[in-house]
């Protein structure tokens, strides 16, 4: 409805005419984008794999905004630090070690207190919601977003943010809970801008589709559901798309082919959909 006119009250969503809210709209584009990000990581996690070095400090490491699940944490020489958990924490007394670590809320400890060094984290980052709206401040390196933007310290930090008004892309290289951005470029109050999804970009047209169907369903004033067309025409869509750009989901990965040893190591290795085996 209204979609071809310009109305600051519809983009600040201070506008309450309409059925759909731009805060509901918005808040159905965020569970879509999640939603397919979670199919993708089934598939291509390493899409999503970061590193990031952290600071140990009196043994506690603070996880990163965006952390999802560890892949590997090592210490200053390179060496695999080890999960463990509560159970095997030193006794009084005991020294403990420092290539062991368990998991506490957004921390990592490591098993020895008392340390204070850097290692390095490897991770699978989670997917964060987007955001638009109008800045309410602005000047050489910095945008300040619309109210509603996320309280959370360093939550948009790393994320790609458009600027309309001023024609430029940058990357968030700080964020505050004052929601205050650090960026390379220069922004003026009242400039429009979009915070960019992380979801590849082959996938973002899946987004817009799975959105409206879920605020068809969902929002309580609604007159109509989506329909078996709809529904069917975005499940192929997610097909073709994952199909061309994250490979057939019954596709066999190199880690299944040469770890493939069938029912006996003595019988040989069994290439998978190849039929011969290397001996």
């Amino acid at each position: 409805e209204n979609l071809n006119e310009f109305s600051t009250a519809y983009v600040e969503s201070t506008d309450t005419s309409g059925l759909y809210s731009n805060s509901f709209l918005l808040q159905q584009i965020n569970t879509a984008q999640k939603y397919i990000t979670s199919m993708l990581m089934k598939y291509k996690p390493e899409w999503y794999l970061k590193s990031s070095s952290a600071t140990v400090t009196a043994s506690v490491i603070t996880l990163p905004g965006d952390f999802g699940y560890v892949r590997e944490l090592k210490d200053e020489n390179g060496y695999k630090v080890e999960a463990s958990s509560i159970q095997i924490l030193p006794v009084s007394g005991g020294t403990g070690t420092d290539n062991m670590y368990y998991h506490k809320g957004n921390t990592f400890v490591l098993n020895k207190s008392g340390v204070n060094k850097t290692y390095t984290l490897w991770y699978i980052s989670k997917p964060r919601e987007i955001h638009h709206g109008k800045a309410t401040a602005g000047g050489a390196l910095s945008i300040t977003l619309a109210t509603d933007g996320k309280l959370l310290a360093d939550y948009y930090n790393g994320m790609t943010i458009e600027n309309r008004t001023k024609a430029w892309v940058d990357v968030i290289d700080d964020y505050t809970a004052a929601r205050i951005a650090t960026i390379s470029e220069t922004a003026a109050s009242n400039d429009w801008y979009g915070i960019v999804p992380e979801l590849p970009e082959p996938f973002h047209h899946l987004i817009a589709p799975r959105a409206s169907m879920t605020a068809k369903a969902k929002h309580p004033a609604s007159q109509e559901n989506p329909t078996k067309d709809e529904v069917a025409d975005w499940i192929n869509e997610v097909f073709d798309t994952y199909n061309a750009w994250a490979g057939a989901m019954g596709d066999e990965s190199p880690e299944d082919i040469w770890t493939d040893f069938g029912m006996s190591a003595l019988d040989g290795i069994t290439i998978p959909d190849q039929g011969y085996t290397i001996w």
